[in-house]
């Protein structure tokens, strides 16, 4: 290296020293500054709010229930969540459903600060005059929230078999309330899922696929459109005897069908709310198991379920949703 470029070397190096040095001095009096700033100062000084919010509870269903002597009592639903912290939830208590008496369910949720919430769902197991299940098709519709509002006020449970229409809100509901949800198809086209079996399951999984999305579970209660004994299909299914096959169908789809013995009119018999009462009360079974057909697409007969519940409570029958071992009430297949 001659020494005219060792001269010039020289003089970047001092450049880049006197460069990495101003840097230096830069970095500190910003650091310096931040140090000293009230913001620095009361993030490090500030102490963290002190968690003393406790954690919320909500129950699926109603607080207050009755069931039957010798039934099975299923356990509703229960959320808990906390917005700071996980949670951790105890559910205590035991339901004898084979003596009668009143039972206490108690939820505790606790959060990592040992903050709790405490609630209860009181369960009475009676002896009843009968069962009686109330069962709406083909909704939701747009009276399907005024009938959640009045089975909710009278703590009674129901069974909604579900379409396409109609809102997922309403769906949702329905679940959260502690209902019973079951599949109606997704079309509630009788031309067409009647014309053949592959048309009927593929609008059956159309419908499950709603309903899991909503709920986030599949259901496998399901009725079949105009019932296990309708007569419709024969215009569409070519003399295939296509009901005998959906019936020995659904158990290997893992489904359990419902018919009803209780038929309230209100599929075109009477647009009469008084009438619809009248039907109801008219065919329950003390006893026994009443499996009542409803549309809660249809106002005047959602405007006669407050009026059933009442005599039901009054004549001590207790309100029930299905389940797979509920009676199915069976009709005859004609198809």
């Amino acid at each position: 290296m001659t020494a005219k470029s060792r001269k010039l070397w020289d003089r970047i190096v001092l450049i880049w020293a006197f460069l990495f040095i101003g840097l230096i001095d830069v970095f500190l009096l910003v650091f310096s500054n931040f140090m000293n700033s009230d913001l620095f100062l009361n993030a490090v000084l500030t102490p963290l709010p002190v968690d003393d919010v406790p954690p919320t509870i909500v129950l699926k269903g109603p607080e207050s229930l009755q069931i039957a002597l010798g039934s099975k009592y299923e356990e509703i639903g229960v959320e808990a969540s906390d917005i700071r912290s996980e949670t951790t939830l105890v559910v205590e208590g035991e339901v004898d459903t084979s003596t009668e008496g009143e039972y206490i369910i108690t939820y505790t949720a606790t959060d990592e600060h040992d903050n709790q919430s405490v609630k209860t769902r009181t369960i009475k197991v009676v002896k009843p005059t009968g069962k009686i299940y109330l069962t709406f098709d083909d909704g939701p519709g747009p009276y399907t929230s005024k009938l959640l509002d009045v089975l909710k006020s009278h703590n009674v449970l129901a069974t909604f078999f579900v379409t396409g229409n109609g809102s997922d809100e309403d769906i949702k509901r329905e679940y959260d309330d502690g209902h019973a949800i079951g599949l109606h198809t997704y079309s509630h086209n009788y031309s067409y899922i009647y014309s053949n079996t592959n048309n009927f399951w593929d609008d059956m999984n159309r419908i499950q696929a709603r309903v899991k999305a909503i709920t986030g579970k599949e259901t496998f209660l399901m009725r079949f459109p105009g019932g296990s004994s309708n007569l419709v299909s024969t215009r569409y299914d070519k003399r295939t005897h296509i009901m005998s096959k959906l019936v020995n169908e659904a158990s290997e789809h893992g489904f359990t069908y419902f018919d009803w013995n209780v038929l309230s009119g209100d599929a075109g018999e009477t647009t009469d709310t008084e009438k619809v009462f009248e039907n109801v009360i008219s065919q329950l079974k003390p006893d026994g198991d009443s499996i009542v057909l409803q549309h809660d697409v249809k106002d005047f007969s959602v405007n006669a379920v407050e009026k059933i519940i009442d005599y039901g409570l009054e004549h001590g029958y207790v309100f029930d949703k299905l389940n797979k071992d509920s009676f199915p009430a069976h009709h005859g297949v004609n198809n």
